[in-house]
């Protein structure tokens, strides 16, 4: 429960008694309902719900209508203060140059521009020259790196050769080695056979021109396979030369364009000096020109300015008047509702004491929840209300 409210059946007035049970009135006891001497008899508990039989009162329109006169006016509260317009920006007039100020500007413009040109002019000059140097240096190291390489290579390549060329040797001494017997056997049994079977000699001489064949294919295909790895080893000693070339040719490069910059900053760094110092010699013979024009221009924004600001205090005085005004109608209403409100409350509550004298409830709680035993009375008092 959030909240009780128990109203004695005799109080006069129904003034609410907030979670006490009156005990003044000796309970009425309906007839035919009497308990038995000595038995305890419990309570009678009755609820009301004051919210629902508030609306059931003849007073209620009331309560509606101003209602909706607080929301009207919250209405339009809302809207003025939607409407009330952003704090105004003030733009102060823009000064422009006199025609004599034009004039002096023009006739300074084509003195800096000659010597502007005349810096610029020199700052490439230098520059280019700069370049041109250092694209000989580096062409000297490319070509001094080449030598170097191509010598490498050179050297590299005879060493290989040298080593394969070695290796063909011991791969023909091993296989004139491994078949100089069976060759010599079969030399052997041709001549012991010449004579006595020329068939069979001619087979043994076609076996020996075969295996003298194979003899010498492999000691070729050994050959070819090294002259392929010294082919392999050439290419490969080539691209990696070219490789090695290409990446100093970049450090070249790299190193080269770093230097360019450095040395493209200092020229530019030292033309914007030059470039300031004429610029503020200009500058300082435009300023006292400007000073007489805006001097004379102050004045004219000031006025301005005044002009805006006066206008725009009236112009937030009347919305602030005007919300002030209807925030106090709405207090008004709200007054006025809780009021009325609780005129109501205390109709409902002398009317909840009547009816729980009639009916000899003991309690009468309002604004709680019905539970088993309690005895919804709500109907009941907006009934009673209507009559």
């Amino acid at each position: 429960m959030n909240r009780l409210l128990v109203c004695a059946a005799l109080a006069a007035l129904g003034v609410g008694c907030a979670g006490r049970i009156p005990t003044a009135r000796p309970p009425v006891t309906p007839p035919g309902s009497e308990t038995p001497q000595g038995a305890a008899r419990a309570p009678r508990i009755a609820v009301v719900d004051l919210a629902r039989a508030a609306r059931a009162h003849p007073r209620w329109p009331e309560v509606q209508a101003i209602d909706r006169q607080i929301g009207d006016l919250e209405a339009k509260i809302a809207s003025v203060v939607e409407a009330r317009p952003a704090p105004a920006r003030i733009d102060l007039p823009k000064v422009d140059l006199t025609p004599e100020m034009k004039t002096a500007v023009e006739r300074m413009r084509p003195e800096f521009q000659q010597e502007a040109e005349a810096v610029k002019a020199a700052g490439r000059k230098e520059l280019d020259a700069y370049v041109a140097q250092l694209r000989a240096e580096q062409q000297k190291q490319i070509q001094a790196k080449q030598a170097e390489l191509e010598a490498q290579l050179a050297k590299a390549y005879r060493e290989k050769q040298q080593a394969l060329d070695k290796d063909n040797q011991q791969y023909q001494q091993q296989v004139l080695a491994e078949y100089r017997l069976p060759l010599l056997n079969l030399k052997l049994k041709i001549e012991n056979v010449q004579q006595s079977n020329k068939g069979d000699a001619d087979k043994l001489s076609q076996q020996m021109q075969a295996l003298a064949k194979e003899r010498d294919d492999k000691i070729a295909a050994h050959e070819k396979a090294n002259q392929q790895t010294l082919q392999d080893f050439q290419k490969e000693q080539v691209q990696a030369g070219n490789a090695q070339l290409r990446a100093y040719q970049d450090e070249l490069s790299k190193d080269g364009q770093r230097l360019v910059d450095q040395r493209a900053a200092q020229v530019t760094e030292r033309m914007r000096a030059q470039f300031e110092a004429k610029q503020a010699e200009l500058n300082q013979r435009l300023r006292k020109q400007q000073q007489t024009i805006v001097a004379a221009a102050r004045d004219t924004q000031t006025q301005e300015v005044e002009k805006v600001k006066t206008a725009v205090m009236r112009q937030a005085q009347a919305e602030i008047t005007k919300l002030q005004t209807l925030r106090v109608e709405r207090q008004a209403a709200q007054r006025g509702r809780a009021r009325l409100y609780a005129v109501i409350l205390a109709d409902l509550r002398i009317e909840t004491a009547a009816l729980a004298q009639e009916k000899g409830w003991d309690v009468v709680l309002t604004n709680t929840i019905a539970a088993p035993g309690f005895i919804d009375a709500t109907d009941e008092l907006i009934a009673r209300l209507k009559r």
